[in-house]
């Protein structure tokens, strides 16, 4: 798990670097335009969403102790040549190599930690992850404020490329070796083989769809056919599909407060350095509260719960914002706006449900994709929603996050209800099979994963 937050700080500390060298007069001097600045955006995102699938399909081939570490080694190199950028191509092409390294980390990340951990212990375990994305926000800061000012042959934004770069090709390198594996030989490195045999039972006795998650699939003739369709079977899988509308929905509304605080900040008056020192306690209250929920769900073994109040929390702030007078006090809004952000992040908690309901590892690891796809498709969304002509106080923009704020909650209980009926309609028909008839089900049936009548879709 420590190694897992250190591969994620890697992550973070590349998909930083870009904002932190731009203070650096890196599009002056590499003579990128500001439309072409945004294109490579763009760019960068295309290809991280395109390439979501595939990674996942390659997690699954190579495994994900010999896949992610390639990946992140990649765009680290990549994040040290941009040292050279001196025309628009070049910065294309990098972002679209970094984007597409990229796509998949999370998902990939998330699929291998459930292989080494029961589903009361995931939602934990994922809510580290995201606390480690603060930490590093902080972290990176602190590096480039550092590298920007060193002396020498080099510009300060060419020191940030390069000694990140650096570091985080140290830690792609260093994950071939420290990256556990239960199919692999260094494990015998940490785990002895009663130890490793103990690590398979307990995570099997929880979720016995997971006797071969870390098994190789085979690269063969009909391997493209077979996984489109399991592909196309997991985007139509009828339990985890709300979840994944839920995620396209669900963080809308502080990701857009998110993506405008420093400028709101800015334009309700305060100075560019008191701007920076307050996305602090934000961030304070977001992990402390996003840790705490995730405990909890775990140790009640519910998810819908802990959703539904993390939504509550972000409508409240959210609706006071667009009642109170726009004459308010500007520290108010602050507060406002911290309250949204600081809410308990429960994108761990629909990991964890996501994988406690596949009940399959083919299914388990594509709709870790399929759900991260939706979650990016709902940030491309945050990123529009507040417009110029609406500022500085974004009625309009406001009036449609509460919306979205009410659709979530309505959206966690109608999935809670939903699989109440689900489970019940199940266990009646289960009931009325004797037992030689539940034996023959169990050996017969083409029902797969959580659509299988002894499986109860997990609440």
């Amino acid at each position: 798990m420590t190694w897992v937050c250190i591969m994620f700080f890697s992550l973070q500390l590349v998909r930083n670097n870009l904002q932190n060298a731009i203070s650096a007069d890196f599009l002056i001097d590499a003579n990128i335009p500001q439309n072409t600045y945004n294109l490579g955006q763009t760019i960068s995102l295309i290809f991280f969403i395109l390439c979501e699938i595939p990674s996942q399909n390659l997690v699954r081939l190579l495994g994900a102790e010999i896949w992610l570490p390639l990946v992140m080694t990649l765009w680290a190199i990549v994040s040290m040549f941009q040292i050279f950028i001196k025309e628009p191509t070049f910065f294309l092409l990098s972002r679209g190599i970094i984007g597409a390294c990229q796509g998949g980390f999370v998902p990939g990340m998330t699929f291998y930690l459930s292989s080494f951990y029961k589903s009361n212990e995931l939602s934990m375990r994922y809510s580290w992850i995201w606390a480690t994305q603060s930490g590093t926000l902080a972290t990176s800061a602190l590096l480039a404020s550092g590298f920007i000012q060193m002396a020498g042959p080099l510009r300060g934004w060419q020191w940030l490329f390069l000694l990140e770069g650096a570091i985080t090709t140290v830690i792609g390198v260093l994950s071939f070796f420290l990256m556990l594996s239960l199919q692999h030989k260094v494990v015998s490195r940490v785990f002895t083989a009663r130890e490793t045999a103990i690590l398979k039972a307990r995570v099997v006795h929880d979720d016995p769809s997971k006797h071969n998650q870390q098994k190789r699939v085979k690269l063969g003739r009909d391997s493209v056919r077979k996984s489109l369709k399991n592909t196309i079977a997991a985007v139509c899988d009828r339990f985890l599909l709300p979840i994944y509308v839920l995620g396209f929905v669900a963080f809308v509304p502080s990701q857009t407060a998110s993506y405008y605080l420093t400028i709101t900040l800015r334009q309700l008056g305060f100075t560019g350095l008191v701007t920076n020192l307050l996305t602090i306690p934000y961030a304070i209250i977001n992990v402390t509260m996003t840790i705490g929920f995730c405990r909890l769900s775990d140790k009640y073994g519910v998810k819908w719960v802990f959703c539904l109040l993390s939504a509550i929390w972000v409508f409240t702030p959210q609706l006071l914002l667009e009642v109170i007078p726009d004459e308010s006090s500007r520290w108010l809004r602050f507060a406002l706006v911290t309250l949204i952000l600081g809410y308990p992040f429960y994108h761990p908690i629909l990991f964890s449900w996501i994988s406690a309901n596949a009940n399959n590892t083919d299914r388990r690891s594509l709709a870790f994709g399929i759900y991260s796809m939706s979650v990016q498709g709902g940030n491309i969304f945050a990123a529009n929603v507040y417009r110029e002509s609406d500022a500085p106080y974004y009625h309009v923009g406001n009036g449609i996050l509460i919306g979205l704020n009410v659709l979530s909650m309505v959206l966690i209980l109608a999935i809670r209800q939903y699989y109440v009926v689900a489970n019940r309609r199940k266990e009646k028909l289960w009931e009325q099979l004797d037992e030689k008839e539940k034996q023959e089900y169990i050996e017969m049936s083409k029902d797969l994963g959580n659509q299988q009548l002894s499986f109860k879709v997990k609440l």
